[in-house]
């Protein structure tokens, strides 16, 4: 008897485990970012909370950044608290919603260990939101004359938001 089987079903991402991965799970860990490239994320609210270690059964202030976009929490240490204060140019945490922020994954050499591991760093350059291109806009056809001159795609989506209906309004021209 031969047996079909599903392809897709059989071949579905596993979740992996990070070896370094905390216990606390409701909060944003290297292990939850991309492992190239970085994840901007918005900031939704920033303030000091009391997060519970669930090693220790003990909780302690923690600086905590919600976003707006569906991310996990993120508890900030001093490194990082710099890092957004530069990037965003906000002295005070209340005053930081609404900013981006860019994440990455780094090394580190902990201090106790001597050993490199994993972390989670921001970018200290500002991120500024770019004009979002529509059709038939003066920039539109700018964009199209710019294109027809050696412009690609990608040098318009630098200076653009562009949606996938007008790259392919672009395209089509």
């Amino acid at each position: 008897m031969i047996m079909k089987t599903n392809y897709h079903t059989e071949m579905k991402e596993q979740i992996k485990t990070h070896w370094l991965q905390s216990p606390n799970k409701n909060y944003l860990g290297h292990w939850d970012l991309p492992e190239k490239g970085d994840m901007i994320l918005t900031i939704e609210s920033a303030k000091w909370e009391e997060v519970i270690n669930p090693i220790i059964n003990k909780s302690e202030a923690k600086r905590v950044v919600r976003f707006k976009e569906k991310v996990k929490p993120f508890i900030c240490n001093q490194i990082n608290a710099n890092s957004i204060l530069k990037a965003t140019g906000c002295k005070y945490m209340e005053d930081s919603g609404g900013k981006k922020i860019s994440l990455f994954i780094t090394n580190i050499i902990d201090k106790r260990t001597k050993e490199d591991i994993d972390c989670i760093r921001i970018r200290t350059n500002k991120i500024v939101d770019k004009p979002e291109l529509k059709v038939e806009t003066k920039e539109f056809q700018n964009v199209v004359k710019a294109m027809k001159n050696g412009y690609t795609i990608e040098d318009i989506k630098g200076k653009y938001t562009v949606s996938q209906e007008t790259e392919i309004a672009i395209l089509e021209l």
